[in-house]
Formats: C-alpha cells, sequence, structure tokens
C-alpha cells in the first residue's frame, strides 16, 4: 500500500511538472507572438497619449470594423511610411479644420446626417506647432480655406493628438482600409504603462460648442 502511494505522488508531481512546462512555453508564446504583431512608436505626432518608445498591439483582426477615434497604424505617403494615427473621418463624412486662436476647429458631418458636429480631443489643447493650415483639398489635404471634403468609400481621414507637429491626412490625404494595419488600444511596454490607449476624443454638436 505504501509503495502504491509513492508511485501516485511520484505521477502527480511528474504531470505537475509537466503542467508547468506547457504553461510556461504557452507564456512565452504569448508574448512572442505579442512582440510579433507590436509596432514601436516614433516620434511624437500622438503625444501625449502615447510616447515616443511605446510598444502597442497591433490588433489586425479589427482592420474590418473601424471605429471613430480609434488608434491605428497606416502606411502613408509614396513609400507607404508606417505611422500612428487616429481615425477622425470614416467613410462618407464630411470633414474640414479652421482655426480659432491658434487651434484646430475640426468639424465632422457623419455619413447620412445634416448634423455637424467639432471635434473635441483634450490631448490638442497644448499642442501648438507649425501644422495649422486650413483644410481640406478634394485628396484630404491642407490647403488655404478651411473647405469640407467627403471622405471617400474604402478611405478613412486619420490626424494625430499632436496636432501642430503631425503629419497625418493634412499631409498624405486619405487613407485606404488596405493601408491600415490594426487598431492600436492595447499598449505593451514599458511595462508601467502597460494597458489600454486613452482616447480623450468626441464629438459635440456644432450649437454646444
Amino acid at each position: 500500500m505504501m509503495r502504491r502511494h509513492r508511485d501516485g505522488s511520484g505521477a502527480l508531481r511528474h504531470l505537475l511538472g509537466w503542467s508547468t512546462l506547457v504553461a510556461f512555453l504557452l507564456a512565452l508564446l504569448a508574448i512572442v507572438a505579442a512582440l510579433a504583431f507590436s509596432v514601436h512608436v516614433k516620434g511624437h505626432s500622438m503625444e501625449p497619449t502615447v510616447q515616443e518608445g511605446d510598444r502597442l498591439l497591433v490588433q489586425f483582426w479589427k482592420r474590418g470594423d473601424i471605429q471613430r477615434f480609434d488608434l491605428v497604424q497606416a502606411r502613408v505617403g509614396v513609400a507607404k511610411s508606417p505611422v500612428v494615427k487616429r481615425v477622425v473621418g470614416l467613410p462618407g463624412d464630411e470633414v474640414s479644420v479652421a482655426f480659432a486662436e491658434g487651434k484646430p476647429v475640426v468639424t465632422v458631418t457623419p455619413g447620412g446626417s445634416d448634423t455637424a458636429y467639432v471635434v473635441e480631443n483634450g490631448a490638442w489643447d497644448d499642442r501648438i506647432g507649425d501644422r495649422i493650415a486650413p483644410c481640406c483639398k478634394s485628396d484630404g489635404t491642407a490647403g488655404t480655406a478651411p473647405d469640407a471634403v467627403v471622405v471617400p468609400e474604402g478611405s478613412y481621414w486619420l490626424l494625430g493628438d499632436n496636432w501642430g507637429g503631425s503629419d497625418d491626412s493634412r499631409t498624405y490625404g486619405f487613407v485606404k482600409q488596405a493601408d491600415i494595419g490594426g487598431v492600436l488600444d492595447l499598449r505593451l511596454q514599458p511595462l508601467g504603462s502597460f494597458g489600454g490607449v486613452p482616447n480623450p476624443a468626441r464629438l459635440v454638436p456644432v450649437d454646444e460648442n
């Protein structure tokens, strides 16, 4: 009886050992996968929401369900350079940008609606820079007057939270859905800031602004 008891204890320890090893390997695999499907933020165009050096998880499975104000990874320009920006204009939206006292007044009329909204983004408050041209020309880039333009089907209009120091749709124009790699709403590094990425933006009806 004692021998069978010892044999049972040995089998249990063996099983626990294998379970621990499997758990460790799965955790390691999850870390490797997270790093493989992540983006390392370069530059200051999304400050103060995310900082240069932050690593964000690229949720590629959300490419087909992009929502207004999502943070996304996109490839822009002739070189298809990777950038991190915020979605402001959805397909069918009418967008324009004017400036009042050096700060942007971004107006959005959602597709299928007659109601105009102003975008409020707390991250813009102290982001003074030289990207203050009004918008938009027919391709979504900055122009010489605050003209409204409609975002084409299958495309998006993007802005950086550091609006005064961001090259975004005002520079590159509309961004096609095929050039968006995924949604970025989870910060992986630095570890002290691990967790959801804040979204400081919202739409406010023009008559309430």
